[in-house]
């Protein structure tokens, strides 16, 4: 029933996307499940030597780095913020710095510390978002039965076993490391589920099959493999300084041009995260994984080439494009249950919108 959706686990998966997008659709990427979306993250951001520039402003926020690489030491020149203190506030809910430092700390040593700050806000979202939900679970008293919950637990033992990765090991232990409990996880499935449940009233199967045939390039295979580098322009609104981001990534056009390697170039110029391994983005289709912008762009552009700046709402990019795997022949009936897990985290994100619209929300994470 849950294929790979639930709220409370895609929490951690939801930031790392949100922080590594620079292009991605945020709003309307399908989920993954949270254990990849940690070792992603991690591989992205493990080894990474900072240069010069990178310590100033770790040091400009109060920053220090130890060591040499993964497993970098934060130390604040702050006390440590005390764990009962208020960072949001839901309708008459509180969130408690606990909360998000529990979060927080699966990442702590597998990050670049300079992009603590940013992970701090987006986990907060993340809790805000999980508290909206849960509120309405409770105000609309959905309910799961519990062979529900068991049958999805021991589909997660199951895979655990035959996994030659992890067959030694078990759903407590990878919970533990998680920072978790057989009891939290059985809360987090039940409320996803009855989520599940409320949403899925309202995907029948002509609208699974109206959405295929109108976003059939997201279900035929077809694929972009992609690197690119970014120069930010969000908070800016003066002219001049989005003039001079604009000749910024011209000229880093021309640099590649004249025969500069795009992956030094990206570590070298690129605002994104990605740009520590290159810019690298990995695979994704022509809908729903990346902003429209950055998309078209990126399939319009060549195999072996770089594409032209594309402005979008997080800044100028210029795109390589590494290889491109064509359409294949594709039924309905074939990627059913796929169409259908997009529609539902369709359904969720603007369910999730109209709760925080009209909820009384006000973070104070300081």
């Amino acid at each position: 029933m849950l294929k790979r959706f639930s709220v409370y686990i895609i929490c951690s998966s939801l930031l790392v996307l949100s922080i590594l997008g620079c292009g991605k659709n945020e709003p309307g990427n399908p989920q993954v499940s949270s254990q990849s979306g940690e070792q992603d993250f991690a591989k992205i951001h493990k080894d990474v030597n900072f240069n010069k520039e990178d310590k100033e402003k770790m040091h400009g926020l109060g920053m220090e780095t130890e060591g040499g690489g993964h497993g970098m030491g934060v130390h604040g020149k702050k006390e440590k913020p005390d764990p009962n203190k208020v960072i949001a506030t839901v309708n008459s809910e509180k969130i408690l710095r606990k909360d998000l430092d529990k979060i927080l700390d699966r990442f702590r040593n597998h990050v670049n510390p300079a992009a603590l700050i940013s992970m701090e806000q987006q986990i907060t979202e993340q809790l805000v978002t999980q508290s909206v939900l849960r509120q309405f679970v409770v105000e609309q008293k959905l309910t799961t039965p519990e062979e529900v919950v068991d049958k999805e637990i021991a589909k997660m033992r199951e895979n655990i076993k035959k996994n030659p990765t992890t067959k030694d090991k078990t759903l407590e232990q990878f919970l533990e490391f998680q920072g978790s409990n057989i009891e939290e996880l059985r809360t987090a499935i039940r409320m996803s589920a009855a989520i599940e449940s409320y949403i899925s009233k309202s995907i029948d199967d002509k609208k699974q099959e109206e959405y295929f045939i109108k976003n059939i390039g997201n279900f035929n295979g077809e694929t972009v493999t992609a690197s690119h580098i970014l120069v930010d322009t969000k908070g800016m609104k003066a002219q001049e300084e989005l003039d001079k981001t604009r000749a910024k990534i011209e000229s880093i056009k021309k640099e590649l041009e004249e025969g500069a390697d795009f992956a030094e170039c990206a570590k070298k110029y690129s605002d994104c995260p990605t740009g520590k391994t290159g810019g690298d983005l990995g695979s994704f289709p022509r809908h729903g994984a990346m902003v429209e912008e950055f998309a078209k762009a990126a399939f319009a552009t060549e195999v072996g080439k770089v594409s032209e700046p594309v402005k979008t709402e997080f800044g100028y990019h210029l795109i390589k494009v590494i290889a491109n795997t064509p359409a294949k022949d594709v039924s309905f009936s074939e990627v059913k249950d796929k169409v259908r897990e997009v529609l539902v985290a369709n359904e969720m994100n603007n369910l999730v919108k109209d709760l925080k619209e009209k909820a009384k929300i006000e973070i104070t994470l300081q």
